[in-house]
């Protein structure tokens, strides 16, 4: 640094005098006692958690003022567009901070770390999910099964059995116990009394046994049984025959007594539930004024776009699009919305690799609809192949949003099409219906949703065969008696 001079020297003394501050601080939570050092204590009183250095120059700053922080060690335009957004720049910091204050020491695996705890809410469930090691196996397990994108799913599972552990220590007064510990046959009943608590078990007036929270019963039933061969493959590869033992006891216990006890009577809550309710279905003109406002905008907003590329416009842009994919498709709204950039770019031409006699069978109106219409697949539900139908006008809307997506602000790094200004972000599906309904002025707002729209299509459908199938009847009837008073053979 003293061989240096004006600004870069000063910026070289504060960062090495933040370095030695950060390495002060991580000594500090790594013994759980000190006090940290800071470059900006916030006005309000904050506990250690608050707090978390920058990235670049290692400086502590209260978390949520991290973004406002215009860091001098930021030299590239990319990285300062890169770490702009504010959960961004948490997870970054975050991911820091455990990485020094932790290392490597606890064997959490590094993507689950990375894809699932940093990205958590910072509380005490986390708290219990870190110092806990079969629940840090089963999301190990479950993120290496259903993969990063099932992220939310997997945390919310883990939360769970914090959750349930929680109640667990709780209960039998053993605050320093891990789930390993009370998955064996003495703790079952008490497992049990415990998940009829989250789920808040009730008594109707009949006696029936029901709950307040019928399907956390069925997830945590999943999850502890999963969490059960865990324990197990853990207690054979340390050749523990006690562990081992408790395992198989406990399983054959859920086995025997889960369903009785919680599953049967939480399907049974939520089929009662369902009895004499409205069905609540988006109305064909509704859905008509939706479809007329979508083609308006998205016309008018993809010539503004190309006009003057700006975040505000393709981002309205791009929720005009995606609606209009859901409405006309009337799929899981999760679905185009998860839509990768690299998908569409390498769909095929199907009008060039589909096969001529399988052409040649199809009716005029289906062979004009293939010209007409484009087609990508996605991965649905239990990874199933999913196709999603582009018409003329989402195409045209597309390009615009691919030609302008680097110059509007939307990181590079973002793998999705409808992307947000960070990492790796999209759009809210339910957030996008709702307001575009809502500016469309549909008359029942709350009603378009992509459940109700399935619902809606399944509806239409059972109508139209019913009508098709009295139709033939009365057909069939007329012919019938025209054939016996003519005796003619029937066809």
């Amino acid at each position: 640094m003293l061989a240096k001079s004006g600004k870069e020297q000063q910026m070289g003394w504060k960062r090495l005098k933040n370095l030695g501050s950060f390495k002060h601080n991580t000594r500090v939570l790594r013994k759980q006692k000190g006090e940290l050092i800071v470059v900006r204590r916030s006005a309000n009183p904050r506990n250690y958690e608050s707090y978390l250095p920058c990235n670049k120059c290692f400086g502590f700053y209260y978390k949520y003022d991290l973004w406002r922080h215009v860091c001098p060690c930021k030299q590239s335009t990319e990285e300062k567009h890169q770490l702009e957004n504010g959960k961004d720049v948490i997870d970054s910091s975050r991911s820091l901070l455990e990485g020094a204050v932790n290392g490597e020491e606890n064997g959490v695996d590094k993507v689950l770390r990375k894809e699932i705890l940093q990205k958590m809410r910072y509380d005490e469930k986390l708290k219990v999910i870190k110092s806990d090691t079969l629940i840090l196996r089963f999301g190990t397990a479950q993120l290496k099964r259903i993969g990063v994108k099932g992220r939310r799913r997997i945390s919310a599972r883990m939360r769970l059995l914090a959750r349930l552990l929680s109640v667990l220590k709780k209960k039998t007064d053993m605050p320093n116990k891990s789930l390993y510990h009370f998955l064996s046959g003495r703790f079952f009943d008490t497992v049990l009394e415990s998940v009829e608590d989250l789920c808040e078990l009730r008594y109707d007036s009949k006696g029936q046994r029901s709950f307040n929270k019928p399907s956390l019963a069925l997830t945590v039933g999943n999850a502890l049984i999963k969490c059960c061969c865990i324990k197990k493959g853990m207690a054979i590869r340390s050749s523990d025959d006690k562990a081992i033992k408790d395992s198989e006891r406990f399983h054959d216990l859920y086995k025997s007594d889960y369903s009785d006890h919680l599953s049967c009577p939480a399907l049974s809550t939520l089929k009662t539930s369902k009895y004499n309710k409205a069905e609540e279905l988006p109305t064909t003109e509704d859905l008509v004024k939706l479809k007329n406002f979508t083609e308006q905008q998205m016309e008018t907003l993809s010539q503004e776009v190309r006009r003057n590329p700006a975040y505000k416009t393709w981002k309205n842009l791009a929720e005009m699009v995606l609606t209009r994919l859901i409405v006309f498709n009337k799929r899981r709204a999760s679905e185009p919305a998860k839509l990768e950039l690299k998908q569409y770019l390498e769909r095929p031409d199907w009008k060039s690799t589909s096969n001529k006699e399988v052409l040649g069978i199809l009716k005029p109106i289906e062979q004009e609809l293939m010209k007409r219409m484009d087609l990508v697949q996605v991965p649905g539900k239990r990874n199933r192949k999913v196709p999603i139908l582009i018409t003329p006008d989402v195409t045209k809307a597309m390009q615009a949003l691919l030609a302008t997506r680097k110059h509007s602000g939307i990181p590079p790094v973002n793998p999705y099409f409808f992307a947000t200004a960070s990492r790796d972000g999209h759009l809210n599906t339910w957030a996008v219906l709702h307001e575009t309904a809502v500016a469309a002025g549909v008359s029942q707002p709350k009603f378009i949703s992509s459940t109700r729209l399935r619902k809606y299509v399944a509806t239409i459908a059972q109508v139209c065969n019913m009508y098709c199938t009295y139709v033939l009847r009365v057909e069939f009837n007329f012919c019938h008696s025209e054939a016996q008073m003519t005796e003619l053979p029937i066809k």
